[in-house]
């Protein structure tokens, strides 16, 4: 495990989900703890192993950092809904607007109850563990453009498995995962963008993964406030996150909101020692030695 952090991560992620989905755990247990379990707990056993205590407490930290400028927070928590009411004129007419005058009280009863439940049950869980985890290291070794590709492998796989949960059978689960293929890998490079460029906040990260799968939701912003029908929505939902996903790759250059060539350590525990000694005196000598921990090691990943 210490010496091969990523697979140690996958192999659990599905060894705990496979565990999960043979045992008679209710519908609406399951979600939760599919993330919980199958996604953020593998991160913290392998990073406790590889980095012990330290690396335990500063993947906490960045899966709760809060302390990000408003901007991303908007761009998280507005931009895909914005997008959907903006779209959805031209293609529906005035009637999604009409609908939103008439059943704003739902956002109150039925959206934001949503996407409180996605935040704080599924998807802060489930990123933890494929952003502030795999992602992360990848682009230790990788550029980060590489990362998100790579980390999006084990992604759909693991979806696959959670889709043929819900449909009750193989064949239901590899259409829907078939079908959810490039939404499913465009998320890993637009929340990999997310969390770099707010300064390695997998909650923000989150926060947009929460969004988009309660805008869809059957009580989410589309459906139930917007009176949307849901299979369409998938699919400008689809084709939004898949823009947004060669937009940013585009304008990034690949680099995904990295900002240097020690971006590819953002998030970890040598980037931590990187923040905290370049405040000190003979910080230059610090960040040096940092830096490679990183390339002789610390940054191991297969």
């Amino acid at each position: 495990m210490r010496r091969y952090p990523v697979s140690a991560f996958v192999v659990l992620v599905f060894a705990l989900t496979g565990l999960l989905a043979v045992l008679p755990i209710p519908p609406g247990v399951y979600g939760p703890l599919e993330n919980i379990v199958g996604a953020a707990v593998p991160a913290f056993i392998v990073t406790g192993v590889v980095a012990g205590r330290a690396g335990v407490l500063d993947l906490a930290r960045r899966s709760l950092r809060w302390r990000v400028p408003l901007r991303w927070y908007a761009l998280a928590l507005l931009a895909l809904p914005a997008a959907v009411l903006i779209i959805a004129v031209p293609l529906y007419g005035l009637d999604p607007v009409r609908a939103l005058v008439q059943n704003w009280p739902a956002l109150f009863t039925s959206y934001l109850p949503t996407l409180a439940f996605m935040i704080v049950l599924n998807n802060v869980a489930e990123e933890t563990g494929w952003t502030g985890f795999l992602f992360s290291r990848l682009q230790q070794r990788h550029r980060p453009v590489y990362a998100a590709l790579l980390s999006a492998i084990p992604f759909w796989c693991w979806h696959l498995l959670s889709f043929t949960h819900d449909e009750g059978s193989w064949l239901g689960g590899l259409a829907l995962a078939g079908f959810l293929l490039l939404p499913l890998v465009a998320t890993r490079f637009v929340t990999g963008w997310l969390y770099n460029a707010s300064g390695a906040s997998v909650l923000i990260a989150g926060l947009f993964h929460a969004t988009h799968n309660a805008t869809v939701n059957p009580t989410g912003f589309a459906v139930a406030v917007l009176h949307l029908p849901q299979g369409e929505i998938l699919y400008v939902l689809a084709a939004l996150v898949t823009l947004a996903a060669v937009a940013i790759t585009i304008a990034t250059h690949g680099r995904l909101g990295a900002r240097s060539r020690l971006g590819s350590t953002i998030g970890t525990p040598a980037d931590s020692r990187l923040r905290r000694n370049s405040m000190r005196p003979g910080s230059l000598s610090a960040v040096s030695a940092a830096a490679a921990s990183v390339e002789g090691g610390e940054g191991r990943v297969d």
